[in-house]
């Protein structure tokens, strides 16, 4: 088993590792992960071994994943958790993604577990949530497939990622680099809790267009080319970085994999500098897929580039304005016309107002979401109609010189270092809102207040509807609209 047979290359990382443990205490604590697939046993398996410094009390809090992107008991996937050093005791607790490790005091902390696909059959949505071990790939990310010591977000650390015996037609991809086996991080514990991992079959093409440097890490049969791929995808950046006003030059990973079916399902997500994409295998980059993948660049800046976030409580602005903007982004590339965005925009609508739970207050939503009986999609179509409302509200305060769109760059620029809290986004937001209608956008995120829809869409770009059999919807205005988007296709 390649596992046992690595024990000596361990040790001596371990060691190696320990011998620079000699910085002042106030140094970034130290972390190295080594990851070993195994591919020979009964299932396919990723073991991990995790070295960190202890502390002066001589016990940690180890986090196992737990939950994430509406999937829950991650922890499933984590087994044979244990100590590598017999000095060092590591107990179950009351909660399961909690376990207890105790050892001498301010010695170094050796853990070792495997990391495991806990569901079987075909890669279907919602799986790749989960993370996904198998023969010819491993995908998973920060809050899926690492256990770690308990670390504020914001907390400063310093990471090594090494991959060993790892097969020779496989490459490794990661949010900290691309076909290396040995990758390094210096700074915020949240983006590695943000962070890609995936190693396997992958095909790289690199692209570089206006200060856009983009990877692909594709694998699989597709009905378009690799290059084409990637040139579309960076031409969705190039239009977001116009959007806000980014200047210095980027560098990204995106992942490319396929669904075990033909045609059907997409989705994506976005991490620390890259993203993962999965198609159906006979998809094409239709509007759909690039609806998809405009909503995961725009997580770049929201809320990568906003601050840390204080968990789900943000999600009806972190997803949900993403949402909302995601398509305005196709609208303002050309990749859509008006007509079509309002269909889009009415889908968003049709959700929110034919969904039986969209008085939830955001405290049972919370409630529901803990104990596993939250509507997962409830914060995207809730939170794109309030940025829908705010948006039309600045624009009729403002005879429309101003809009949304200000608000959101300007929480780019006053990065805080306090997490972005919905307090804190909510006092944004309401900057120049009168005072009704501040307190109206307080019982919309916090009290489930239904949010109601404009007549007419300023800058004479859209008339509501409201059919007796169907949910209201918007249709194209006979005037010409001067809205800034929708200018980009002659309306």
């Amino acid at each position: 088993m390649q596992y046992f047979s690595s024990v000596r290359f361990v040790l001596a990382l371990a060691c190696c590792f320990a011998a620079t443990m000699v910085a002042a205490a106030e140094s970034p604590p130290k972390l190295a992960y080594i990851f070993t697939p195994d591919l020979k046993g009964p299932i396919p398996t990723l073991h991990v071994d995790l070295i960190f410094e202890g502390n002066s009390a001589g016990s940690s809090t180890l986090i196992l994943p737990t939950t994430w992107a509406g999937e829950v008991d991650l922890f499933k996937s984590v087994t044979n958790l244990r100590s590598a050093d017999r000095n060092i005791a590591v107990t179950a607790t009351n909660n399961p993604g909690n376990f207890l490790v105790r050892y001498p005091p301010n010695q170094k902390v050796w853990i070792t577990y495997d990391l495991v696909s806990d569901w079987t059959g075909q890669l279907r949505h919602p799986k790749e949530f989960r993370p996904l071990v198998q023969s010819s790939h491993v995908i998973f990310n920060g809050q899926n497939g690492l256990v770690h010591p308990e670390l504020a977000p914001n907390a400063r650390v310093r990471a090594n990622f090494s991959w060993k015996n790892v097969p020779s037609s496989w490459s490794v991809a990661s949010s900290f680099g691309t076909q290396t086996n040995h990758q390094k991080f210096n700074g915020e514990w949240h983006e590695i809790h943000d962070a890609l991992f995936a190693v396997g079959d992958f095909r790289f093409t690199r692209v570089q267009s206006s200060g856009e440097r983009l990877i692909l890490a594709a694998r699989g049969s597709w009905v378009f080319p690799d290059k084409q791929a990637a040139e579309e995808i960076v031409s969705l950046f190039r239009v977001e970085r116009e959007f806000w006003r980014e200047h210095k030059p980027n560098s990204f990973l995106v992942v490319l994999t396929p669904y075990d079916q033909d045609v059907g399902s997409s989705d994506g997500t976005a991490f620390t500098n890259g993203f993962l994409l999965y198609l159906s295998r006979k998809q094409t980059f239709l509007t759909d897929e690039k609806s998809q993948l405009a909503h995961e660049v725009f997580h770049t800046w929201n809320p990568y580039r906003m601050g840390i976030t204080s968990g789900d409580e943000t999600q009806w602005f972190t997803e949900g304005f993403t949402r909302y903007y995601q398509d305005r982004i196709l609208l303002r590339a050309g990749l859509t016309d008006y007509p079509q965005y309002l269909e889009r925009l009415n889908q968003i609508i049709a959700v929110y107002w034919s969904s039986p739970d969209r008085n939830w207050t955001q405290a049972e939503w919370v409630t529901r979401k803990e104990t596993h009986h939250a509507e997962y999609d409830l914060p995207y179509s809730r939170g794109a109609m309030i940025a829908m409302w705010v948006d039309q509200r600045i624009r009729e305060g403002s005879e429309s010189h101003s809009s949304l769109d200000e608000r959101m760059l300007s929480l780019v620029r006053s990065k805080p270092d306090i997490p972005l809290t919905t307090d804190y986004l909510l006092s944004v937001l309401s900057k120049g809102l009168s005072p009704e209608d501040a307190v109206a956008l307080r019982s919309f995120v916090l009290d489930g207040v239904t949010i109601p829809l404009p007549e007419r869409f300023a800058d004479n770009c859209g008339n509501l509807k409201r059919p007796p059999d169907s949910n209201p919807r918007y249709v194209p205005s006979a005037e010409r609209c001067h809205d800034q988007f929708a200018s980009r296709t002659g309306k």
